[in-house]
């Protein structure tokens, strides 16, 4: 069995309308938990109401006994804007429990045991849990960082420390062209950018997610490339997260990754993204449901863990 362990923030987020549980760590979490997965998350709830809701949502589909509690720091909540495109903008507020996350043993020990550990740039925004992931890193297998930029919760420097220590970063495309100008590349082209960061970060695995023009991945100087499918949007939040946890269930066999086909589907779905969170249980039946129809998830055939 897969075992799948991840950093950072859990937390509401706040729509006009109504109030749905979020953070990129979990929504990666649940979809590889509905999938089979072991999945573990290390993160920080405050001592209130919201916070007890989220355990209690959560606590049937990943395990919680390294979710921490905080007396002092509330539970996160984030205020949400959709455009009329979909696309969201985000009001993170600071500080919140997630802010104060601890270093603890138990947590070292699920790691050292973890097929891959998963972590962001927005969880560790505070010193506090920048700390704690690293002191937490160096015991993992196989590091992923998955960058989820939030202005103004990251700076250069992080970011470059948090790079280079992964073995698979996951980008959208413009966190590519940002992190790639930050960074000093000399070049304009996606694929430059690419390449440039593969150099710079010592990092031999890239995803870059385009939005509705489909995803790029890198893999060892190569590139593949899908253009994707033509979906109604309804909103894009917890698109990359779809995308990530895809990218890690379905690798193929090791005789197979020279392949250079590559299948990718992305769905951005509310419907299906609340499927996952409400009802996990019927989540693995309806997951290929979508599939079939290409409404979900995306396939990108090559193991990222191939040398």
């Amino acid at each position: 069995m897969m075992k799948i362990t991840s950093f950072g923030e859990v937390l509401w987020d706040n729509f006009p309308n109504y109030k749905v549980l979020d953070g990129a760590p979990l929504n990666v979490l649940v979809r590889l938990s509905a999938l089979g997965a072991d999945c573990s998350l290390i993160s920080r709830h405050g001592n209130d109401q919201d916070g007890e809701a989220l355990l209690k949502q959560v606590q049937n589909t990943i395990a919680t006994d390294l979710i921490q509690v905080d007396n002092q720091y509330p539970t996160s909540l984030v205020n949400v804007q959709l455009d009329k495109h979909g696309n969201a903008s985000y009001d993170v507020v600071y500080p919140c429990a997630w802010d104060n996350i601890a270093a603890t043993e138990a947590a070292k020990t699920r790691i050292a045991q973890s097929d891959a550990f998963i972590y962001g740039s927005l969880g560790v925004r505070d010193e506090r849990s920048r700390q704690a992931l690293n002191e937490l890193l160096p015991h993992a297998k196989f590091k992923i960082f998955d960058a989820n930029l939030r202005k103004p919760h990251y700076d250069v420097i992080h970011l470059r420390e948090m790079m280079n220590q992964a073995d698979f970063i996951r980008l959208n495309d413009d966190e590519l062209y940002e992190i790639a100008a930050a960074l000093g590349s000399p070049y304009h082209g996606l694929e430059q950018h690419i390449h440039y960061l593969a150099e710079h970060t010592q990092t031999q695995h890239f995803c870059i997610t385009l939005g509705g023009y489909g995803a790029l991945y890198y893999r060892n100087g190569e590139i593949f490339a899908h253009h994707g499918y033509r979906v109604n949007v309804i909103d894009t939040v917890g698109a990359g997260d779809n995308f990530l946890f895809s990218r890690l269930y379905l690798p193929i066999p090791a005789t197979q990754r020279t392949q250079r086909n590559a299948c990718l589907c992305l769905c951005i779905r509310r419907d299906c993204r609340f499927t996952a969170r409400r009802n996990p249980k019927n989540f693995h039946e309806r997951y290929f449901d979508v599939y079939e129809s290409a409404i979900m998830v995306f396939r990108l055939r090559f193991n990222f863990q191939a040398a």
